[in-house]
């Protein structure tokens, strides 16, 4: 058997969206990932849903798999034939190990690409507004690592060189050492006044930023209690924070909402919530099962059609192509029971009616197996299909739980509650205690009374379904 391939992949700063193309890419084709606590979770929503997920959380003065064990597993898992990632923070090359890990799959046989990503020493201060560099204040800019092997773990760097030939100077993780970093710098010729930035958990909605002059960071620092991750900038462009800072003036920065679905397809509400700036979860995550789907009964017996919903009609156009039925044979009535499946079969040349049929006892019933009425009767019913969820964005969801990120709750219909309630007793979570502390919205007072009535307290209850009004809700500019 041939050997597999590792892939060294760059996860970016934090913000799912800096993945680049060609890590997705080798992201979505891996048969196993193995990934660093700093990996955004809802990265691994490209992750196939049969591949294997390693976490190898390290954190700082903690490591949950050592860096030998680490590539003994890439070394075994390529030679089972495997396509193997491994997914670091930031890009690979810069403080990520990469050349330590690539040597290892050289020695061992090992076939291996080292795929850039976006470094946090630019992304991050980027992020609050600052360029590292700028024609004028900056014409240099260096990296450097804010902790090594040295016997009190701080920076083995070239102090003078860095005080007084770099403008712009950024250290990873030094906030363990941002008294030495300082201290040192200040004694090799760079100026007290000198002004510094840290942004803490920098592209993402828990960014933060302190500034301070040089020889005062690390008592800011300690007062705002900032921890790592995070990236120190000392130079003339930390001052550009104030004048261009722009992630936390987005309406919904801060917010991380979970959306929770009853149906596959959508999108729409996700993408309106990330361009007001928040992290959004929408799960659980379906896919459309037809593998048992039954042939189509003779549709031309029947004076009309009912369909319950959009993900259903798809599936009934594709068996009529197999069939070789000719849609001019479809019965004149036709009808959706929501705005989504109007809208579904008018993409297929259908004007369709919404609402449901006066003569039900009539028509033909397309539903997938989980949404027959069952107090209406129909002269026969078609299953188009079963819906699966993900059991992906199911250790998705429960990492960002683990991780106390999500804040906000997003129920657009009365079954969603359902489903949350399924979803936190699948992971072994209380519904209520877990979701006493969040900010849960309702589309509609159906669903606030559901809510209330499952032991949710509701926030927000929106005047409009839809997800503008959502977005509004959240800058107060709407009344809920």
């Amino acid at each position: 058997m041939e050997p597999g391939k590792v892939y060294l992949i760059g996860a970016g700063p934090g913000d799912p969206g800096l993945l680049t193309v060609k890590g997705k890419k080798h992201l979505q084709e891996a048969d196993v990932i193995l990934y660093d606590r700093l990996v955004h979770p809802l990265l691994l929503e490209y992750v196939k849903e049969d591949a294997e997920r390693i976490y190898c959380g390290k954190l700082p003065d903690r490591h949950y798999l050592r860096q030998e064990a680490i590539q003994q597993l890439m070394i075994e898992k390529a030679d089972a034939g495997l396509r193997v990632v491994r997914l670091k923070g930031g890009d690979p090359g810069m403080f990520g190990r990469a050349g330590e890990e690539a040597e290892a799959l050289k020695a061992a046989g090992i076939p291996y690409e080292l795929v850039p990503g976006i470094t946090a020493g630019m992304a991050a201060p980027l992020y609050a507004g600052i360029p590292v560099t700028h024609r004028d204040y900056s014409g240099s800019f260096a990296a450097v690592t804010g902790h090594t092997k040295t016997a009190d773990g701080s920076p083995a760097v070239d102090w003078k060189a860095l005080a007084e030939g770099i403008d712009t100077i950024a250290f990873y993780m030094g906030v363990k050492n941002l008294g030495t970093i300082a201290e040192q710098l200040i004694r090799h010729g760079r100026s007290a006044d000198t002004p510094a930035a840290i942004i803490e958990w920098g592209t993402t909605g828990k960014q933060r930023v302190v500034e301070a002059p040089l020889d005062a960071i690390k008592a800011r620092a300690d007062l705002e209690n900032i921890q790592n991750p995070a990236i120190t900038l000392v130079g003339e462009t930390a001052l550009l924070h104030q004048k261009l800072n722009w992630l936390d003036q987005k309406p919904l920065f801060g917010q991380f909402i979970w959306v929770v679905k009853t149906s596959p397809g959508g999108g729409e509400t996700a993408e309106h919530l990330r361009a007001g700036g928040a992290e959004v979860i929408e799960a659980p995550a379906y896919s459309i099962d037809t593998g048992e789907s039954k042939p189509l009964p003779d549709v031309k017996q029947y004076p009309g059609i009912y369909f319950t919903c959009a993900e259903s009609i798809p599936v009934f156009f594709e068996k009529l192509r197999q069939a070789d039925i000719d849609v001019r044979h479809l019965p004149e009535k036709i009808m959706g029971r929501t705005d989504r499946a109007v809208k579904a079969l008018k993409k297929h040349g259908i004007l369709a009616e919404k609402g449901v049929p006066e003569a039900v006892e009539d028509f033909l019933l397309v539903c997938p197996d989980h949404e027959s009425p069952s107090s209406l009767v129909y002269a026969d019913s078609w299953t188009s299909h079963k819906l699966r969820s993900s059991d992906n964005t199911r250790k998705t969801l429960s990492r960002l739980i683990q991780e106390h990120l999500i804040n906000t709750i997003v129920f657009p219909s009365s079954k969603a509650v359902d489903i949350f309630w399924k979803e936190l007793d699948i992971l072994g979570i209380s519904p209520v205690e877990w979701g006493a502390d969040k900010s849960i919205v309702c589309y509609g007072p159906h669903t606030e009374k559901a809510a209330e009535a499952a032991g949710l307290p509701v926030e927000k209850t929106l005047s409009k379904p839809d997800a503008e009004t959502l977005v509004e809700s959240f800058s107060g500019t709407t009344q809920v």
